[in-house]
């Protein structure tokens, strides 16, 4: 069974951006790793393991936050398809997007 977090703070304002960092030290120390910002998980042996990381979890949720902790099975979470590609644009697209951009038929987010 896999215990995942899913987290959203406000991060405009010093104290949001610090009560997310405690947040995330505290989902660390408890084992969670890092899938992507603001989304942790935790695999655990039994489902009365994961229901106690829950609650100890709940414990350190401030009330400016948005959180969500649900749990899956192991062949839940298998089937997720991730995808960790680069962050960089590549240096030449593809001829069918600069055309589409080109004739400004709609926005394109690649330019």
């Amino acid at each position: 069974m896999w215990v995942i977090a899913v987290f959203d703070f406000p991060r405009h304002c010093r104290s949001g951006r610090k009560n997310m960092s405690d947040f995330v030290a505290e989902l660390e120390k408890d084992g969670f790793s890092k899938i992507q910002r603001g989304m942790y998980a935790r695999y655990c042996t039994t489902i009365k393991n994961g229901n106690m990381h829950k609650a100890r979890i709940a414990t350190a949720i401030c009330p400016r936050s948005t959180i969500c902790l649900f749990s899956m099975a192991d062949r839940e979470f298998n089937e997720i398809y991730s995808h960790f590609g680069s962050t960089k644009p590549p240096k030449i697209w593809p001829k069918s997007v600069q055309a589409e951009c080109s004739e400004n038929k709609f926005i394109c987010f690649h330019c």
